[in-house]
């Protein structure tokens, strides 16, 4: 087994990986949200982020790459229907992480300011409509979803659900 997929698969075994809807306009795709493994000699919240941002840095450099157009696209106003949300990370006090998206209601410059709309599953010190403001440096990708339920962006979801797909074939 190569690193990668050692990598993979103990994001895959780790409580909360699995996901929900995320909002009314729903797209396939759902947030990811890796947590410490309880038993002794576990990955624990810091090693785990590391491992998560090693497994999604080329989608997320791919994000970003694209993010300066989707910037662009969403200050000049959304068609009808489509709603504009960025991934973040929230952190609690003990370290533990989730991805979340974030409905973009202000972006000025590299402030942002919008409100969760995924139901949270691991994280206890954020909710579901919580308004959040960050800086673009905190952005991990970003994701329009069209009124058909079609989306654009979502570079890092995508792959995380394509790697859980290809995961899952042997099963």
């Amino acid at each position: 087994m190569s690193t990668y997929q050692a990598v993979v698969l103990a994001l895959l075994l780790l409580p909360g990986f699995e996901t929900e809807a995320w909002a009314q306009q729903a797209a396939p795709d759902k947030p990811v949200a890796p947590a410490p493994i309880p038993e002794a000699g576990s990955v624990g919240a810091a090693q785990s982020m590391a491992l998560f941002d090693q497994l999604i840095a080329k989608p997320m450099q791919e994000a970003l790459r694209t993010l300066p157009q989707a910037k662009k696209r969403f200050q000049a106003g959304l068609e009808p229907g489509e709603t504009f949300y960025l991934t973040t990370r929230v952190v609690d006090a003990d370290g533990t992480f989730e991805q979340v998206f974030v409905q973009v209601k202000q972006w000025e410059d590299t402030y942002v300011q919008g409100t969760i709309a995924n139901t949270l599953q691991t994280v206890h010190d954020y909710t579901t409509g919580q308004t959040l403001e960050f800086t673009t440096k905190a952005v991990y990708d970003w994701t329009i979803v069209r009124a058909d339920g079609s989306e654009e962006g979502n570079y890092v979801g995508k792959f995380l659900d394509i790697q859980n797909r290809l995961d899952r074939l042997g099963e």
